[in-house]
């Protein structure tokens, strides 16, 4: 299982210098990109993207949880994404269609009080999913939902999917071990890593 450093959780103004200080608490970087409306928040921007990508050999995961997926998708790809998740909520089948046309390194998101069933026609294009289990846009949230329980409830619908499994949100250290053993295999940490 791996571990991707959600960097806005750490200290924007020597960003660089805190994710090199941690990194051996992690295997990649997670950049959320928000834009005010799916999201409270707004949050990094795409130049992020672009220096670290110019900056640091890391794997740089984008989760997107904005409107507009089809055209900032691309761009977060073009600005040096090595792999981006956008929201089921967010995207029609077509346009997230379209973007697995134009990289193949992509993820569908869901919403906390979505159901996983909502996920169907969008599997056969998709690379991974992301189970988050906080709202969007901040750090440091207590999970809204039963993370581990949405896991397991995906696992059920969806036995033979073969792409990655990612859960983002209020995960704690403590809590790896049973993600792992349900067959989690990305968790993005923000506040674990960074304080």
């Amino acid at each position: 299982m791996k571990i991707s450093a959600s960097i806005q959780a750490a200290n924007q103004l020597n960003l660089l210098e805190h994710i090199n200080k941690n990194n051996e608490k992690f295997d990649q970087l997670h950049i959320d990109i928000t834009d005010g409306h799916f999201a409270e928040n707004i949050s990094m921007s795409f130049k992020t993207i672009e220096q670290l990508k110019n900056s640091t050999s890391y794997f740089l995961d984008v989760h997107l949880m904005i409107n507009e997926n089809l055209k900032y998708g691309k761009i977060a790809f073009d600005c040096g994404a090595d792999f981006v998740t956008v929201h089921k909520e967010s995207t029609l089948l077509k346009d997230f269609v379209e973007l697995s046309e134009f990289n193949k390194n992509i993820g569908i998101g869901l919403l906390p009080d979505t159901s996983n069933t909502q996920l169907t026609e969008y599997l056969d294009y998709a690379n991974s999913v992301l189970l988050l289990g906080v709202n969007p846009g901040f750090s440091n949230q207590e999970q809204a939902i039963d993370l581990p329980e949405k896991v397991k409830d995906f696992n059920t619908c969806f036995p033979n999917f073969s792409g990655e499994i990612i859960v983002d949100g209020g995960v704690k250290n403590k809590d790896l071990n049973i993600f792992e053993k349900i067959g989690v295999d990305v968790v993005v940490q923000g506040g674990a890593i960074f304080g």
